[in-house]
């Protein structure tokens, strides 16, 4: 590859992209924002219903795209290499673009949070990127990127959010370990690290009687621009570091000014 090549962003038409939690929110955005630049797409999810509406959709969207789907769980290994082995099969391609965006949430306190709970979150957030990161690396082909989806509270505590807030500090710190060690291989690593965004997880799991208006409200009384991030807006900044073949080991805040006060 030559200087100027190297120079040049990643071409998306007829890659294939890879996107774990890819039936809604942050993980649909991202989906929808490859395939109109051409990419092939593999969602993963738990639920095959909602992949299944998820598909259907982008189908109709770009219906020159192929989409698959595979109902698997990030906790478990042998999902990565499954989902490996279904780019190269159904979709034909090696996946060139990883995008570690499934991931859970837990509220509680550190000293009120059980075993089997911050357990729980440690599997998705933490061991299911590292699982799918090393299946796709061993796929042998170079000049690829991956992005995981971390968040604000991987760089600032959160009271209430002890175990999301663990999880998230060290998946940015395996984003920055895997970008050293890759870098020879042409293989890019970086993170978005999120706000509040409107997607299911913000609302999600607060205490009986909380409103999503209020989630909002709460959240935007922090943002210096006034609101909280849509998830085109993330999947926006998925695919300019998944592209940057110069942008390695970096985590891009998307978070409204909220960690420059």
């Amino acid at each position: 590859m030559t200087q100027d090549e190297l120079g040049k962003p990643l071409c998306l038409e007829q890659s294939c992209l890879i996107v774990t939690g890819g039936a809604s929110g942050v993980g649909l955005a991202t989906a929808r924002e490859f395939a109109s630049d051409g990419a092939k797409v593999l969602l993963i999810g738990r639920s095959k219903d909602k992949l299944t509406e998820a598909r259907l959709a982008l189908e109709a969207e770009f219906p020159n795209n192929q989409i698959a789907t595979l109902a698997a769980d990030v906790t478990d290994p042998e999902s990565a290499k499954l989902a490996m082995e279904k780019a190269a099969h159904e979709l034909t391609s090696p996946a060139y673009i990883l995008v570690n965006n499934a991931g859970t949430i837990f509220r509680s306190p550190a000293h009120q949070t059980n075993d089997d709970d911050w357990q729980s979150v440690m599997d998705i957030n933490v061991n299911g990127p590292f699982y799918f990161s090393r299946a796709f690396v061993n796929q042998l082909v170079g000049d690829r990127s991956i992005v995981n989806v971390s968040s604000t509270c991987g760089q600032v505590g959160a009271a209430g959010l002890a175990a999301y807030c663990a999880s998230k500090g060290a998946l940015d710190q395996l984003t920055r370990s895997m970008a050293l060690e890759l870098g020879p291989q042409k293989i890019n690593v970086n993170a978005v690290a999120p706000g509040a965004i409107n997607s299911p997880m913000l609302y999600s799991k607060h205490e009986v009687g909380v409103q999503n208006q209020d989630v909002v409200n709460n959240n935007v009384a922090s943002i210096p621009i006034g609101s909280i991030a849509e998830p085109s807006e993330v999947a926006r900044a998925i695919k300019f570091l998944a592209t940057q073949r110069h942008i390695s080991g970096t985590i891009l805040s998307v978070d409204g000014g909220y960690l420059a006060q």
